[in-house]
């Protein structure tokens, strides 16, 4: 069996769904566009690896896409507001504290599990009737021609081949496609593990969020619904694997050590889990007939919660272009590279900024010796008296940096 379309989405994670969704607009005036997962798709809990036990923090921008998509008033169901940040360094003086009403707007971001994220995310795709899913599918192989994509699938026991102008693989950090179509990914291993569990303190946290910078790693609390935190704490793989061997007294007595008490004190810490920190860019993210986006584009360090906000930005872009371009010049222009690169230099500047901003923070602030710990505090110190730079690091927190001006506060 052979099935022919206008763009092929491979991988039905956070990114490739919110792609597909994106689209709907041109699925209606004709646009075809199939989604390909090696899970199933279902409208009660997404079976999708990235829909799990860990936390997603949505900026401000983020928040705007969802509401064009409505998918947001659903989302909230699950979130939790944040209306103030504060940044700060272990056991030294300066900090930075952001707030939603400085800023004028209703809040700096939300934190959201991953888990109602993809059971949103999958009740869209299940109720976009233009949209042909392959799920539980496997792409065996993948071939590029002059004329586009060619892929051999395995889907319900047969054999189906699947030809489309435009080819967008959003299959993960580890991308069987890019792997396949020869796609180098360049990785910078942090030799680190982000711990992760859920925690409560004796006091509300009135929707704070805390970043603090240590020498061993940034510690993340991330306010959740139930007045919970979701912690994201970076150490070295050894200290990580000896922490997750710990009982829950022992563990909370490490982490109220760490954070200290001006918070109250941890009264419960959920179940651990720990990840690998790697940065991973892929070298090359569009191709005639192909773009590469979300984690097998940029994988990138969790400091300040921002990759997958980065790739919702991409995804959007993406979307703009692959419309404009359908509807000005028809289904054969889809894969062009002119318009590729014409995306691809459009969204440069943000990936540059974001990634290098989240590559920076942790490695700087991990810079041992009086000096290194005196710039920084005074780097805080300045930040948060200068009402420009502090709205600048909110606004890029946000994700409002470069956005259009109607979604500008």
């Amino acid at each position: 069996m052979s099935k022919s379309f206008d763009v092929i989405i491979v991988g039905a994670g956070m990114v490739g769904a919110s792609l597909a969704l994106l689209l709907r607009q041109y699925m209606s005036q004709g646009l075809s566009v199939a989604l390909i997962d090696e899970h199933a798709i279902t409208a009660t809990q997404g079976q999708q690896p990235s829909f799990d036990d860990r936390t997603t923090a949505l900026s401000l921008g983020t928040q705007r896409i969802f509401e064009k998509l409505s998918l947001w008033g659903a989302l909230t169901q699950a979130g939790c507001a944040i209306e103030h940040i504060q940044v700060s360094q272990q056991g030294q003086f300066g900090r930075v504290r952001l707030h939603a009403q400085d800023e004028k707007v209703e809040s700096l971001g939300s934190v959201i599990p991953n888990r109602a994220i993809g059971q949103v995310l999958s009740q869209g795709l299940l109720s976009c009737e233009a949209l042909t899913t392959f799920a539980p599918a496997k792409v065996v192989r993948y071939e590029m021609t002059s004329q586009g994509a060619c892929l051999q699938v395995s889907f319900e026991g047969e054999a189906v081949e699947l030809r489309a102008g435009l080819l967008v693989l959003a299959d993960g950090v580890s991308s069987v496609g890019c792997d396949q179509l020869g796609i180098a990914q360049r990785r910078h291993d942090y030799n680190q593990t982000a711990l992760i569990c859920n925690v409560s303190f004796d006091r509300p946290h009135d929707h704070w969020a805390f970043e603090r910078f240590t020498l061993g790693g940034p510690l993340a609390l991330l306010p959740m619904q139930g007045n919970r935190f979701a912690l994201v704490w970076c150490m070295a793989n050894d200290q990580a694997k000896a922490y997750l061997a710990l009982d829950e007294t022992e563990f909370n007595q490490r982490l109220q050590q760490a954070v200290g008490f001006d918070k109250g004190r941890i009264t419960k810490s959920g179940e651990r889990g720990g990840y690998p920190l790697v940065l991973s860019q892929a070298q090359e993210q569009v191709r005639s007939h192909l773009v590469v986006l979300g984690n097998a584009a940029h994988g990138l360090h969790p400091v300040a919660g921002q990759g997958f906000n980065l790739a919702l930005r991409d995804a959007k872009a993406l979307a703009e272009n692959i419309g404009q371009t359908w509807l000005c010049h028809g289904s054969d222009q889809l894969g062009h590279i002119t318009h590729l690169l014409s995306y691809q230099t459009a969204q440069e500047q943000d990936q540059a900024l974001t990634i290098g901003l989240s590559h920076q923070l942790p490695t700087q602030f991990a810079q041992p010796g009086v000096t290194w710990s005196l710039l920084r505090s005074l780097g805080l110190t300045v930040m948060d008296t200068l009402p420009v730079a502090k709205t600048l690091f909110a606004r890029q927190a946000m994700g409002l940096v470069g956005a259009p001006a109607q979604w500008q506060p």
